[in-house]
């Protein structure tokens, strides 16, 4: 199965083969017909200033990414370990380098590098400081899903993250 089908928090929406073998049952439904949710308008404008962030052991992000803000990136989704946890060291940098960014205006989303399970940062230190910088987390999305959701909301910023938009969350 091609990850991009697989949701973590869901079953598989497709199948990819020779060709798309779609679970129907699985994709998002819209009302029953004399509803309003039956009515769905496309968000086509995108904002492509969206990088992921892999968090790396024994990487010092102002090393290895520097001011991404200032470089024009607007949104990270960064990739934390487990459940929301990452390095905590004067050598690596994290918190500060985050800070950093948020003062500048960067929106980051806080998800996992595991590929399913839930999303509990406020269970360690890092990962609580991170929410209390403005970071956001919400139930797990494949890192591509992430990516696009926050070029979306940052396109459209009444949007929320944590909006359901397409079975996503």
């Amino acid at each position: 199965i091609y990850s991009a089908f697989a949701p973590p928090q869901s079953p598989p929406l497709a199948k990819l083969g020779v060709g798309i073998d779609w679970k129907r049952d699985a994709l998002l439904q819209f009302g029953n017909g004399s509803s309003s949710l039956n009515t769905y308008t496309p968000r086509l404008k995108l904002n492509p200033n969206v990088l992921r962030v892999p968090i790396v052991p024994g990487c010092d992000p102002r090393v290895g990414y520097g001011d991404l803000y200032a470089r024009g990136v607007r949104g990270i989704v960064l990739e934390a370990f487990g459940v929301g946890n990452m390095p905590f060291t004067k050598q690596t940098g994290w918190i500060p380098w985050l800070r950093s960014q948020r003062k500048q205006g960067m929106m980051i989303y806080l998800t996992s590098q595991c590929e399913s399970g839930d999303l509990h940062p406020e269970l360690y230190k890092t990962g609580s400081l991170a929410l209390e910088l403005g970071a956001e987390s919400g139930p797990m999305m494949t890192p591509e899903c992430a990516v696009v959701k926050l070029m979306l909301c940052l396109a459209h910023p009444n949007l929320p993250l944590s909006q359901p938009l397409a079975g996503e969350l």
